[in-house]
């Protein structure tokens, strides 16, 4: 399946109500080795492209994210050197396979951190993860953003990806 950038859009909004102002979620992004990031939403009217994608290019003319880690995230969760993404260095803090009891596949969840901002990542296939940025430092709300990204990516993997 080829993802439409809309739609998923969409998708993501809803699933990971966005358009709450209490959701633990600030923003959330998919991913795709083959498409990149394919949608993107941030909570109401935010955008939410600034904590996904640097728009600067390098001295070099090259982007300044980690694109091969981002490739990277998708095959083993979460590179243990962490990576960059818009401009942000993150390591990895916990990784953990999960099964899905709907589907019988197993989700790959990875806890990312810089300073005291939290970002969750689940693998849902082999080239396909999502990205979900927590609004907030609490525990409550980085347990909170965790059942949203694993309700999201059993969704995914229900979907085929």
């Amino acid at each position: 399946m080829s993802p439409v950038t809309e739609q998923w859009g969409e998708v993501l909004r809803t699933h990971l109500a966005l358009g709450e102002e209490d959701s633990p979620a600030r923003a959330a992004a998919a991913f795709s080795a083959e498409a990149g990031f394919f949608a993107v939403a941030g909570r109401g009217d935010e955008d939410g492209w600034p904590y996904f994608r640097s728009m600067a290019k390098d001295a070099a003319g090259a982007d300044p994210d980690d694109v091969e880690a981002l490739c990277t995230v998708c095959e083993e969760a979460v590179h243990p050197r962490g990576l960059r993404i818009a401009g942000t260095f993150w390591h990895r803090e916990s990784r953990e396979v999960i099964s899905d009891v709907v589907t019988g596949s197993d989700l790959e969840l990875g806890l990312l951190r810089e300073g005291d901002r939290a970002m969750w990542v689940v693998r849902a296939a082999p080239d396909v993860c999502m990205f979900v940025l927590v609004d907030g430092d609490r525990e409550a709300q980085v347990s909170e953003a965790r059942s949203l990204v694993l309700d999201f990516g059993s969704f995914l993997a229900g979907q085929g990806y």
